[in-house]
């Protein structure tokens, strides 16, 4: 795993032992990259943006946003083990303030960062298994129901999931899906609210 673009391009970061994460893909997360990047008109860049990584894993994902520009973001994980290499890798680039651990669930986590100011992007990465129940009772419409009621407006969340899982295009006038993108096995939605 490597940092893509931006002030820490070609880093190199730690990867979770035995196996306990499913990594973004480096070419799935520079697609995902370059699609925002896009859709604020920063190409290659992001705005000064609060930003969420749930399920976080290593940090790679939330990494890559800091090194392009986010204000700040929130790492969200519970695994002991895990947790120790993502502070290793915030350690290895020396990430400042910019950065806090959130060691918890993920799906029932305060979608706020330490001073209440809301997430204007979620970078969503639960274990497959968790995203593939696409009914309004399932965690990931769940979820999204609950970050529309305190979301800032034009905030968005980015879903990595398997390639086969397909989310209704809107969820009860609650949000929409902005885009749908396949890469090999790995899917990736973009939501924004209605």
């Amino acid at each position: 795993m490597r940092i893509i673009a931006g002030k820490w391009r070609a880093r190199k970061l730690t990867r979770p032992t035995q196996d306990l994460t499913r990594p973004m893909p480096d070419r799935v997360r520079e697609a995902v990259f370059s699609i925002l990047g896009s859709h604020y008109a920063t190409p290659g860049e992001l705005p000064a943006l609060e930003v969420a990584d749930l399920f976080a894993g290593g940090g790679s994902i939330g990494l890559e946003a800091l090194s392009r520009g986010a204000a700040r973001c929130r790492f969200f994980e519970r695994d002991p083990k895990v947790l120790q290499t993502l502070r290793k890798n915030l350690h290895a680039l020396q990430v400042g303030p910019e950065a806090t651990i959130w060691p918890g669930n993920a799906w029932t986590a305060p979608l706020a960062g330490n001073d209440d100011t809301p997430f204007d992007l979620i970078l969503l990465d639960p274990p497959y298994a968790d995203a593939r129940d696409v009914s309004t009772s399932g965690l990931v419409p769940c979820f999204l129901a609950r970050w529309a009621r305190s979301a800032p407006p034009e905030s968005m969340v980015v879903l990595h999931h398997g390639r086969n899982v397909v989310y209704p295009e809107q969820g009860e006038g609650i949000w929409r899906v902005l885009s749908r993108r396949s890469f090999g096995s790995n899917g990736v939605t973009f939501f924004v609210l209605s």
